[in-house]
């Protein structure tokens, strides 16, 4: 097993009961649904059979079934398929997302949120897996934190600081690091920038300590900022999203 997935492995079986407090909660949804989620999934989600990979607890899965899709996660984490199959009762399957054991062409859509930025070593691997086993015309989609803002400078300092982190870790740039994968059979259908203060303690609660209990006092200020820096194109934007579909 490659040194990233022994790591990434140890690291989710430690922190999964913890993750899934903090992202599962009412806050983390409310920011993910109008900033995230809305300005991404643009295409209509009912019957589609998607993989929610890099899943975790499934802070993700909620959303897909209320969008009427039919889903099952996958999660190299054995403590982070506990807790999925404990909150969502669907299928989930313990393994890395850069060598499934799926058939080809087998999903209508993949969803990885935040999960890229943790497998850089095998992200050759993971896209070209990601290619396999979508089905032609399927959708990969994918937020990750974005590389190309001198914030960066300081996340990088952050993750040094961080045993949260391993050393492997960091964030991508979309133009640098991801577009060119578009040449192994993707057509970029969507990308969107975004994220400010309250993706920071909303988004990031887990990473800055924030107790779970402050959320409901940070989150109507912090949500006002960030509807109105988000306006403004001199303000970092600290994540991307995107939408490929599979075109051979």
């Amino acid at each position: 097993m490659h040194k990233s997935i022994i790591d990434q492995k140890k690291k989710y079986d430690s922190q999964a009961i913890l993750h899934s407090k903090h992202y599962n909660d009412k806050y983390t949804q409310m920011y993910r649904n109008e900033f995230i989620r809305a300005p991404l999934f643009k295409e209509d989600l009912k019957g589609l059979y998607i993989l929610d990979a890099m899943c975790a607890s499934g802070v993700e899965t909620g959303y897909l079934i209320n969008q009427g899709a039919d889903v099952v996660g996958i999660d190299i984490s054995e403590k982070n398929v506990e807790e999925y199959n404990k909150r969502w009762s669907k299928p989930c399957f313990l393994n890395s997302i850069h060598k499934t054991n799926f058939s080809d062409n087998t999903f209508d859509a993949i969803y990885i949120c935040g999960g890229l930025h943790h497998v850089l070593p095998l992200l050759n691997e993971t896209i070209l897996e990601i290619h396999r086993i979508l089905k032609p015309g399927g959708f990969f989609y994918f937020m990750e934190p974005n590389k190309d803002t001198w914030v960066n400078l300081l996340r990088k300092f952050w993750y040094k600081l961080d045993n949260k982190f391993t050393e492997d870790e960091e964030a991508i740039s979309y133009k640098n690091t991801l577009k060119p994968f578009l040449s192994v059979g993707f057509e970029e259908k969507s990308l969107n920038f975004g994220g400010n203060v309250a993706y920071i303690v909303i988004g990031q609660s887990l990473a800055l300590r924030i107790p779970t209990k402050y959320k409901k006092y940070l989150a109507p200020i912090s949500f006002f900022i960030e509807r109105f820096f988000s306006k403004l194109p001199f303000i970092p934007k600290l994540f991307f999203s995107a939408s490929w579909k599979k075109t051979v």
